[in-house]
């Protein structure tokens, strides 16, 4: 397995979602702009105000 600089330095975004009392859910988005978007429509559409954004690598 070969990688490349682009890859090593690759960032992921993740949006971390309480979906019940428990419950959570990770997906991955393609910014950081796109999951604050998509944590405030999912806080505004369930009621459920708990939200995360996260890089990865």
């Amino acid at each position: 397995m070969f990688l490349t600089v682009m890859n090593a330095q690759a960032e992921s975004f993740w949006l971390i979602l309480q979906n019940s009392t428990y419950g959570i859910e990770k997906i991955e988005m393609k910014n950081m702009s796109q999951c604050e978007e998509q944590g405030m429509q999912y806080t505004k559409s369930s009621g459920i105000p708990r939200y995360l954004c996260l890089i990865g690598k």
